[in-house]
Parts: structure tokens; sequence; C-alpha cells
């Protein structure tokens, strides 16, 4: 019974901590981060202005989409 506990347990915090992710990512300055300004993006990206009005990270070159909810 221990073990099954245990898998139970480590299957758990492997979902959660991969729900988590994408929280974690969302104020880095990675691509898709929301920015108010280019100082808030990462090297790279610049803040910008997309479909949905939201600002957000991007590579300002071509189109870039998050996928966001």
């Amino acid at each position: 019974m221990t073990s099954r506990w245990i898998r139970s347990a480590g299957r758990l915090l492997l979902a959660v901590s991969l729900l988590a992710a994408p929280l974690a990512a969302c104020n880095t300055g990675d691509e898709c981060a929301t920015c108010t300004s280019d100082d808030d993006c990462e090297m790279g990206f610049v803040c910008s202005t997309f479909s949905d009005d939201s600002q957000r990270c991007g590579s300002g070159v071509g189109a870039t989409s998050c996928n966001v909810r």
C-alpha cells in the first residue's frame, strides 16, 4: 500500500508541476510574457500589442501567436 501511495503522490506532484510551469513563465520576459515596455522583455524580444489588445513580448518579426487563457 505504501508504494501505491508513493506512486500516486509522485504523479500528483508531476501533474502540479506541469500545470504550474506555464504560470511561472508568464512574468519572465520570455516570448508571450506580459509587458508594458521593451525593458520588461528579454534580449531579442520587444513589447508588442497583439490582436487581443494585450501587450506581450514577441520577436517583432513576422507573426507571433501566443496561447493564453
